[in-house]
């Protein structure tokens, strides 16, 4: 079993590094992109939810925010409902950019499953999607550690 769940570690990070590859030319990190995503389906966040969200360290995200926000892809509004805290939202800017990134991606893997599997294969590759989502979302110690840069 050992062996199996090291390739299929392997496998998957393969196909990420492939999939991340496929980016719309942004010169955008992963993280970049990923906290638009979680902005753009979750509605302005706190910077710490954002942190929380990711898995980093506040001050990983920080730099993120600060990033995106010179870009233009972000603003930061004072939070309502804690005048000292502010909330971090995704500007037209960011949407733009963020869907850029996702139909190039999407653009690519739709033409390698179209190519390189048959139908059943499409079938299995997308219940395994729903398979890895919940394994990611698993709680206790199926989690990986936070990564601090």
């Amino acid at each position: 079993m050992d062996e199996r769940v090291d390739r299929l570690r392997e496998n998957v990070v393969a196909f990420s590094r492939r999939i991340r590859s496929k980016s719309s030319g942004h010169l955008m990190s992963p993280t970049q992109m990923q906290a638009l995503s979680h902005l753009d389906q979750s509605g302005p966040l706190s910077a710490r939810a954002l942190a929380d969200l990711e898995q980093v360290a506040p001050q990983t995200i920080a730099r993120t925010v600060c990033s995106l926000e010179s870009r233009g892809m972000v603003t930061r509004s004072v939070d309502p409902k804690d005048a000292r805290s502010q909330l971090i939202s995704i500007t037209e800017v960011g949407v733009g950019t963020l869907a850029a990134d996702r139909a190039r991606r999407r653009e690519w893997l739709a033409a390698a499953i179209e190519e390189r599997c048959t139908d059943v294969e499409r079938e299995l590759l997308f219940l395994a999607g729903g398979l890895l989502a919940r394994l990611a979302e698993a709680p206790g110690s199926a989690r990986p550690p936070r990564v601090q840069s």
